[in-house]
């Protein structure tokens, strides 16, 4: 089949697919669609904010171009805060980390009408070495989710970049 012969509805469909995932349970899962704010970022386009967009590019653990990386390595907290296509009753944030694992400090919910909420905090236990998919759990919000911020500590491994390759919201429509 040529390309020109593929309706457009198809082609909708698939990227729609490729952005998002509905489960058995009706669990929907989906990649993150636009960067709504950052603290810093290392450069515009190679470990710019931007990277975090969509499904993972990164599988491979070590410094990526393909990933977020603050401006800097050490010093202040950074954050990241994404948002998605389809506001959902969020049950859980996966962070998928490829190099310096280990930061995340804090997740927040942000609702349709820009409220922001605290859903986890804590010690990220994951280990350097391993591209790690980070997933926070926490009970389903009762305010349907468009965005969360995620909060990194950069100062718990002084010898390298915390990166961040992208972020999943789970929840239910």
């Amino acid at each position: 089949m040529n390309r020109s012969a593929v309706p457009i509805s198809l082609l909708c469909t698939l990227a729609m697919t490729a952005q998002a995932q509905t489960d058995t349970d009706g669990l929907l899962k989906q990649w993150a669609s636009a960067v709504v704010t950052r603290s810093s970022e290392y450069g515009a386009d190679n470990w710019g904010a931007k990277q975090v967009l969509g499904e993972p590019n990164v599988m491979a653990y070590g410094d990526a171009t393909k990933a977020w990386a603050a401006a800097t390595r050490n010093g202040v907290v950074q954050s990241i805060t994404v948002s998605f296509k389809t506001p959902v009753y969020a049950s859980a944030v996966l962070v998928r980390q490829v190099y310096g694992n280990g930061f995340v400090r804090k997740i927040f919910a942000i609702d349709t009408a820009g409220k922001i909420y605290p859903v986890w905090a804590g010690l990220d236990k994951t280990q350097p070495n391993y591209t790690v998919n980070f997933i926070a759990t926490f009970p389903k919000t009762s305010y349907l989710v468009k965005a969360v911020k995620i909060v990194i500590d950069p100062d718990h491994n002084k010898d390298t970049y915390e990166e961040i390759d992208a972020i999943q919201l789970h929840g239910t429509p």
